[in-house]
């Protein structure tokens, strides 16, 4: 532990034009690592060490402002060292070999070089038994924070629903993205009051709400979500659209309709999950 922080004293010292994200990671008693550092060329380095990917992603979210999105992440720990000029760039090294990505643009150009900047990315890996355990929900800038849902009671937090509810409701965007996330993990199961709270996100005027709401009640109801995930498909905002086609699942009607959307990112992400499904079945 003294080491660690010990190195990462000297490195700070070391590179006084960087600015530097750190975060001590603890894995089943080791303990990993992970650094990024924003140089002042714009070069992004990312050195990580047996860590879980979410973290990883969370901490590159909160680094850039860029909204990692994500339900199912390969469950092997990850050691990288990778070098870029761009977050797509870094995360391609990162994800090699584990998981699809999808980049989703700002509509604006950059003042700084006059090209359109990644907003939001979608990360699609490879489900097992383990990662449904551990389903994470997009961890993003806002709230820097992965939900995770546990079967281990020695390790459960105290019950929140009620708190979550109470901040579902509040005035601030913010607030109530952080609670109708933290729902997934911290709502009680079959609770009523959760499903309501839930289904009353899907028309809030916050954009990132919906988003959430949307994630959480397919997480939580499965195949009870089909019909919200069919109204989403005709929001005006396309990441609550990317939500619904990233949690279809076998739905191919819905995912048909999604490579008829008048966005590229979403028909993109339609493709993908449509050519996971046709590969699945041949694979039967």
């Amino acid at each position: 532990m003294m080491a660690i922080k010990f190195w990462m004293t000297c490195l700070t010292l070391l590179m006084p034009g960087a600015l530097l994200a750190a975060v001590e990671i603890k894995n089943s008693g080791d303990q990993g690592w992970l650094v990024i550092t924003k140089e002042a060329d714009a070069e992004l380095q990312l050195k990580v060490r047996q860590a879980p990917l979410a973290k990883v992603l969370d901490s590159i979210a909160g680094k850039t402002g860029v909204r990692m999105n994500y339900s199912v992440l390969p469950d092997d720990l990850v050691t990288a060292n990778c070098v870029g000029t761009s977050v797509k760039q870094v995360l391609k090294c990162l994800l090699v070999g584990k998981a699809d990505l999808v980049f989703r643009y700002a509509q604006e150009l950059s003042n700084v070089d006059g090209l359109r900047q990644i907003e939001e990315v979608w990360v699609i890996g490879a489900k097992s038994e383990t990662g449904k355990k551990n389903s994470l929900l997009h961890a993003s800038a806002e709230t820097q924070q992965p939900f995770s849902l546990t079967t281990d009671n020695t390790n459960a937090e105290p019950d929140q629903t009620d708190t979550l509810l109470k901040m579902a409701s509040s005035n601030t965007p913010a607030e109530r993205v952080e609670a109708i996330g933290r729902l997934l993990a911290g709502g009680r199961k079959g609770d009523a009051a959760v499903k309501q709270t839930l289904v009353a996100a899907l028309s809030d005027p916050d954009a990132m709400v919906r988003v959430r709401a949307l994630s959480a009640l397919s997480q939580r109801e499965g195949a009870g979500a089909a019909a919200a995930l069919r109204e989403a498909m005709h929001d005006s905002h396309v990441s609550v659209r990317l939500t619904a086609v990233d949690n279809a699942g076998s739905d191919e009607a819905l995912l048909q309709q999604a490579l008829n959307d008048s966005d590229a990112t979403v028909r993109q992400l339609a493709e993908i999950r449509l050519k996971r499904l046709e590969k699945a079945a041949t694979a039967l």
